[in-house]
């Protein structure tokens, strides 16, 4: 399934999520006179072993590949029950993001390239904490299953127009070369009922490929040959109409 959506930003934000993606329905005061304060250290962020996933193409065991899609810059095991979505960068008209559906869940995907060092999600999460404050949503920093992570509830347009809530939560991983963020809807913002769409993110294979990029630029999509026929056959049928 194939939606058109403009995809520009090295991480996605509140903007860059559509509510089209899962099912409706799931849609201390202080002390003025203390004239001292005390220095705070530095805390450590918080770590993610990345030993069970998200892989790089490198680490990635052979598999069935009948049974993987391959979408250029990141594969996909296919598991039953999982719908997967491209959406369309309406300017250029090229593959954008990547939406698995999952249940009453969804988790929107996308890599980036990333400095050797690393370090591009955490400049990310400042880009993306101040973009939704600025919206008029709630958001904040918490540890979880990928480290560090941003749970955020921001005001929203369903299918209809009508004003929603929708909660979402933030996260990537960063691997050779690469980063690859995920953006959770639905059931996948709850860490009790996430099970199933954090074990897909984690089972995916980031391909960085040897090409120099900027930092933050996404990793192409490449649709395989035969889903891109459809594509255009799609995109000749609404032309004529």
């Amino acid at each position: 399934m194939f939606g058109r959506k403009k995809k520009n930003a090295a991480a996605a934000g509140a903007d860059d999520i559509d509510t089209e993606e899962i099912p409706e329905d799931r849609q201390d005061s202080g002390d003025e006179d203390v004239e001292e304060v005390e220095e705070v250290e530095d805390v450590e962020e918080p770590s993610y072993d990345r030993g069970e996933g998200p892989f790089d193409a490198d680490e990635a065991e052979d598999g069935d590949a009948a049974n993987v899609l391959d979408l250029g810059s990141v594969r996909i095991p296919m598991t039953e029950g999982m719908e997967v979505r491209v959406e369309v960068d309406e300017g250029t008209g090229q593959p954008a993001a990547i939406t698995l559906v999952h249940g009453e869940g969804a988790v929107q995907v996308r890599a980036f390239a990333c400095p050797r060092s690393g370090g591009l999600w955490q400049e990310a999460r400042g880009d993306i904490v101040e973009q939704i404050t600025r919206d008029g949503g709630s958001i904040e920093e918490v540890s979880g299953l990928f480290g560090a992570e941003l749970s955020a509830t921001v005001g929203m347009r369903d299918p209809e127009g009508n004003s929603v809530v929708q909660p979402i939560r933030f996260v990537a991983v960063e691997g050779p070369r690469w980063m690859l963020q995920g953006v959770f809807l639905g059931q996948g913002t709850d860490p009790d009922a996430a099970h199933d769409l954090n074990a897909i993110f984690r089972s995916l294979v980031v391909v960085r490929g040897d090409s120099p990029m900027p930092k933050g630029q996404a990793i192409p999509i490449v649709l395989p040959e035969n889903v891109q026929r459809e594509v255009e056959e799609v995109e000749e049928e609404a032309v004529e109409d």
